[in-house]
C-alpha cells in the first residue's frame, strides 16, 4: 500500500507543480524544499480526497509536511 501512496502522490505532486524534479525525495520538506505553497497543499489534500474516498479536516493539514508525513497520516486512516 505505501508504495502505490508514493507514487500516487508523486505522480499528483508532479502534476500541481510541473516544475519539481522526476526524483521526489520522500523526506523532502513540502514547503522548504519542493517549494510548495499552501494552495498546492490544499490542491493536494483534494487529490487524495477524491482518489481514495476520505475526508481530510482541515485541521490536519499541517501533518502534511513531506511525502512520508503524508503516507504515514494516510496509511493509519486507509483500509489495507
Amino acid at each position: 500500500m505505501n508504495d502505490t501512496l508514493f507514487v500516487f502522490l508523486r505522480s499528483e505532486l508532479r502534476a500541481i507543480k510541473p516544475a519539481l524534479p522526476d526524483t521526489l525525495p520522500a523526506g523532502a520538506h513540502y514547503r522548504i524544499e519542493l517549494d510548495l505553497d499552501s494552495l498546492d497543499l490544499v490542491e493536494l489534500v483534494a487529490r487524495i480526497e477524491q482518489r481514495y474516498g476520505v475526508l481530510i479536516p482541515d485541521a490536519d493539514l499541517p501533518q502534511f509536511t513531506s511525502l512520508d508525513a503524508t503516507v504515514t497520516y494516510l496509511s493509519a486512516r486507509l483500509p489495507a
